[in-house]
Formats: structure tokens, sequence, C-alpha cells
């Protein structure tokens, strides 16, 4: 690259440096705090927060479980979420699992009264057909859900992206490098 395109970065760089990035900064010597540069003295508060290095793993070396430790999935602190905070996939899944709920009860209670006495007649209940399709639609919805936590799990996530990654590289390696004549 030529040499402008260099300074170019670096100057881009140093921009950004100085409008996103804070000046502030910090030294702690001797459990003394020093804060560069000084605050103004106008009024502006200064927050931080911090902890001792004593409280740091206070919970998990008692012994006695401290709030938000979690040392295995039963110490999972799970509550039942709101529906309203539930995405349009997940309230999809549940409007469809309950729908399979509602069959296969309809099916037991149908099962109940297996013929119905209409004049002239009898009609007979389709018990055995509503349980059975509810049965296999809450089979299915569920290796559905299964197979789409196993798709976002943190490792798939990894390899998907290993793999854009390298076909990315694939793709760099066939584009032509350009040459500068200065």
């Amino acid at each position: 690259m030529p040499i402008n395109y260099d300074l170019s970065k670096i100057q881009a760089i140093d921009f950004n440096d100085t409008i996103r990035k804070s000046n502030y900064s910090f030294e702690l010597i001797n459990n003394q705090l020093r804060i560069f540069p000084i605050p103004n003295r106008n009024g502006e508060k200064l927050y931080f927060k911090y902890i001792l290095k004593s409280d740091r793993n206070r919970a998990i070396v008692s012994g006695s479980l401290g709030s938000g430790v979690v040392t295995d999935v039963s110490t999972v602190p799970y509550d039942n979420p709101t529906y309203s905070y539930i995405n349009s996939i997940g309230r999809q899944w549940i409007f469809e699992y309950t729908l399979a709920l509602c069959k296969e009860m309809l099916g037991y209670i149908r099962g109940k009264y297996s013929t119905v006495p209409i004049p002239g007649s009898e009609v007979t209940l389709n018990q055995s057909d509503l349980i059975s399709a509810a049965t296999a639609e809450k089979t299915a919805l569920v290796e559905r859900l299964r197979a789409y936590l196993d798709e976002t799990s943190r490792n798939k996530l990894l390899e998907k992206k290993a793999a854009n990654s390298e076909f990315i590289q694939k793709d760099l390696s066939a584009v032509p490098y350009t040459i500068f004549i200065g």
C-alpha cells in the first residue's frame, strides 16, 4: 500500500481515539487512587465501581452458596419468563404446543363419550385420532426445539464462524493483489 494509505489509517485511529474513547485514566499506587486528568470541580460527580479482593471469591470459598453463584444446573436462578419478553419464534412455538395440548385434552374428553346419540342414529367421536395427532405434534415440537437449541449452542456457532472465515479466506485468495508502481 502507498504511504498515504498508512498515514490516513493512523489519522483515522487517532481521531477515533480522540472522539470515542474517554481521555480519563487512573493509577492505583499504595491504596491511593490518582485520576488523570483531574475532574472539573463545578459540581460534576465521579462514579466508580469496585470490589474488595476478600469479597471477590467469598461465596465460592466459604462453602455456602451466595446469591448469583451458579455451580451446576440445579443452582441456576431461573424464574418463569414473562410472555411479553419472549420473541416471535418462542411465541409461535408456545402457540403450537398449546394447540397440541388442547387437541390431546379434547381427545381425552371425547374418549369419555365414545358415541353421541342424535335423532335417528349415533355419532362416533374421533378420540384416538386426536390423541395420536396431538402426541405426534408434541413430539415433533420438542424435537424441533432441541434441534434449534443445539443449532444455537456455543460450539455450533463457533463452528459456523470458523467455516465462514475459511470461506472468506478462500474467496480472498482468489482475488489478485494490487500492485503499486510509484
